[in-house]
């Protein structure tokens, strides 16, 4: 398999995601970031949940508010999927959610990315 070094000027571009104690640490344009998170292609918005069972449907709506294509759910160090009700809004907006862990999540974000998707990533840390 050919690898080629992604040189791209994305903004918002995840460079690493790498465990921490019980969390993680993710860097994106060069800055840490230590707490949950949901990211765009042109933002980054606190999040404040540290585990599943703190997401509410508000949440996703707030991400269907921004209409990305997809929205990529990490779940923290293992993949837990949360109820249909949570991702209520998602569904009504016609937006498509991927749930996946944390590190997972981070990778199909960037890949996603360098396709010019219009995608979101709430992710737990």
């Amino acid at each position: 398999m050919k690898l080629h070094l992604d040189k791209s000027n994305h903004p918002n571009r995840i460079q690493s995601c790498t465990r921490s104690g019980a969390g993680f640490v993710i860097r994106i344009d060069d800055q840490p970031h230590t707490s949950s998170l949901i990211i765009t292609p042109d933002r980054i918005i606190d999040w404040k949940v540290n585990n599943l069972s703190e997401i509410r449907s508000e949440d996703f709506r707030r991400i269907a508010d921004i209409n990305p294509e997809v929205v990529i759910l990490g779940t923290g160090p293992v993949q837990e999927f949360p109820g249909p009700k949570v991702y209520l809004p998602l569904i009504e907006a016609g937006i498509g959610l991927e749930v996946m862990d944390t590190q997972a999540a981070c990778r199909t974000y960037s890949i996603l990315l360098s396709d010019d998707r219009i995608i979101a990533a709430a992710l737990i840390l």
